[in-house]
């Protein structure tokens, strides 16, 4: 009876997770209908851009096509195509239904969290309805007998026993760097952004125009609120420049339509903005936004993985040195 309900167990949330599996596909491609999803391409109206207080700049253009109305959705781009597309000039881009265009990187980026969710719940459903699979009497004859092949290389095994070892540790090794290349890929724009604002070099100094602002107030524990400025300048070659910039609870109601606020912009890179005359409530609220631990989180865990590996490493040459030198010394 106990086996019975196990299984019974395993097939019902593995049918579980299969469900949720298919309703997350059916909502993606709802979302992005890639089975009737058309190449086009349409006219950019207007470009901006939207940066975080720990992130680079990500970058969006608005267009316009026949046979759409007004479009008030904002398309990623890429920073080489905001430099070098102009407005009124045409862009590639895909439509997923009669009205929706969308670029590459809205399909790739928009889509990655409902890929990954696809992936997990699929994997967890994988992992259930195995063991229900096994308990079926013709297949558990099938895998009793594709075991007992297995435990006539037992003995083959076991001769190999050091040698598995040394290759679980280099798996276990191997396993942990695709993790951390994972991370690194996440922490790399902070990185960048956090060099880039301390960095003094390379800036110009100049004052932005608010034309627009948002806030959003969470008080959810795990999230973070939002508290957003949209600027609009001049860069020092003379292009109007509309960004949508992200600051704390204390710079926002300081500022209203219409003020100017002291910025710094990166001359390599105009929509990469820093707000001047920061006070020491701004850099104490920094600390209150969970966004921040997670980026230190993962570079903690990196630094301290990548520590352990240099000393597991250092060790073993420390002792092969050590008996070559034993060894010349008898």
């Amino acid at each position: 009876m106990k086996n019975i309900k196990e299984v019974a167990g395993f097939l019902f949330l593995g049918l579980f997770f299969s469900l949720l599996t298919w309703l997350m596909i059916d909502t993606y491609l709802k979302e992005y209908n890639l089975f009737s999803i058309q190449s086009t391409e349409a006219t950019v109206i207007e470009k901006s851009a939207s940066k975080g207080l720990f992130t680079p700049p990500t970058y969006f253009v608005r267009v316009e096509f026949t046979g759409a109305e007004v479009n008030i959705k904002r398309n990623r781009v890429s920073k080489n195509q905001i430099d070098n597309i102009h407005i009124g000039d045409t862009i590639n881009g895909y439509l997923t239904d009669a009205t929706t265009f969308s670029t590459m990187r809205d399909i790739i980026i928009d889509g990655i969290y409902y890929l990954i969710a696809i992936f997990v719940l699929a994997f967890i459903a994988f992992c259930l309805l195995v063991p229900f699979f096994f308990s079926i009497p013709a297949v558990e004859r099938l895998g009793e007998k594709l075991l007992s092949k297995r435990c006539e290389k037992t003995e083959r095994i076991r001769r190999k026993k050091r040698k598995k070892k040394v290759d679980s540790r280099r798996r276990a090794w191997r396993n942990l760097g695709i993790i951390l290349v994972f991370f690194l890929f996440i922490v790399k724009g902070f990185i960048a952004n956090l060099i880039r604002a301390v960095y003094p070099f390379g800036k110009t100094k100049t004052e932005a125009t608010i034309i627009d602002r948002f806030e959003y107030r969470s008080f959810r524990r795990y999230e973070d609120s939002i508290w957003e400025l949209t600027l609009t300048f001049k860069d020092h070659a003379g292009r109007p420049i509309e960004i949508a910039k992200d600051v704390t609870s204390y710079t926002y109601p300081k500022y209203g339509i219409g003020d100017k606020l002291p910025i710094s912009y990166r001359n390599a890179d105009s929509y990469d903005v820093f707000v001047r005359r920061n006070s020491i409530q701004d850099y104490h609220l920094f600390f209150t936004y969970v966004e921040l631990y997670v980026y230190m989180g993962m570079i903690a865990v990196s630094v301290f993985s990548i520590w352990a590996y240099l000393i597991d490493h250092k060790d073993k040459k420390m002792f092969w040195q050590k008996f070559r030198w034993i060894g010349v010394k008898k």
